[in-house]
């Protein structure tokens, strides 16, 4: 769930009024309370304050903590305080790990001013998730979205965890490889239907098949709530045909993988777990 401020005019032209009806936060609770989903809430930072941001997530999750398991935090790398509010979130907020939205602020991963923030999660364990692929902001050109740039990343940054929100697409099959060639690179689809994920028509053709083999330990269920409802995509996983094995991985295993790695939250039942 995104709780910032954003160029939200071509998200509303491509999704709808819904992108900006339902967006109270006891609705997200019942739709995760309806269908047994415990929920990751990550700070996505676009304009304004990303303190605001992160106190507005850290009170979210202190007041549902039994459905909104962790979160994460925002900053942004071109101000001077950018580590401090980062830290901040961390140490006195119990967020963790940094959502970073390149499209938004026409800054890609790979920039020199991104380092010191990556230094920073990479030696205290923090996950980085960056938004990946397209974005509807009419002002922030696609490009910094290419997964390439992650790729440059991971190879800097070995030992950093770094989630590619929302799979990349167009550029789905070079997602694959840079995933296939670090292990330390996962994919959420957050905002995609999994009925958009399959066939020749969509652009994902290659995915399932991959969700299935190569990277079945390195795809998260994610909705970008409320732009996918929790009732419309748990209906659809089933085109996605994956194994039960994989359907495991991607809707439980590998979450709650990351979550006692970075969070030290360990769920002992099979919920469904998706980024928000």
């Amino acid at each position: 769930m995104d709780l910032a401020g954003t160029d939200s005019e071509g998200y509303t032209r491509v999704y709808g009024q819904g992108f900006t009806g339902g967006r109270s936060l006891d609705h997200l609770v019942g739709e995760l309370e309806q269908h047994d989903v415990a929920g990751v809430m990550q700070a996505e930072w676009e304009e304004d304050d990303p303190a605001k941001v992160n106190t507005r997530v850290a009170e979210a999750i202190a007041t549902h903590p039994d459905h909104l398991v962790a979160g994460i935090a925002t900053t942004d790398p071109r101000l001077p305080n950018a580590l401090e509010i980062l830290k901040h979130a961390h140490d006195e907020q119990g967020l963790r790990g940094w959502n970073f939205q390149p499209g938004f602020l026409k800054v890609a991963a790979n920039d020199p001013s991104v380092a010191p923030l990556l230094d920073y999660c990479q030696e205290n364990g923090h996950p980085v998730t960056i938004h990946s692929g397209i974005n509807f902001s009419e002002t922030g050109p696609i490009k910094f979205g290419h997964p390439g740039a992650l790729c440059e990343v991971a190879c800097a940054y070995p030992d950093l965890t770094i989630v590619a929100s929302h799979g990349g697409w167009p550029w789905v099959t070079e997602m694959l490889a840079v995933m296939w060639k670090h292990s330390n690179v996962y994919a959420d689809f957050g905002a995609i239907a999994p009925k958009r994920m399959v066939g020749p028509r969509g652009g994902w053709e290659p995915i399932a098949h991959w969700m299935n083999t190569m990277v079945a330990d390195q795809v998260l269920m994610a909705t970008d709530w409320p732009m996918i409802r929790h009732e419309r995509l748990l209906a659809e996983l089933d085109y996605l045909e994956l194994s039960d094995e994989s359907r495991a991985k991607f809707t439980f295993l590998n979450a709650a993988r990351l979550l006692d790695k970075h969070w030290g939250i360990k769920l002992t039942n099979n919920d469904q777990v998706g980024e928000l």
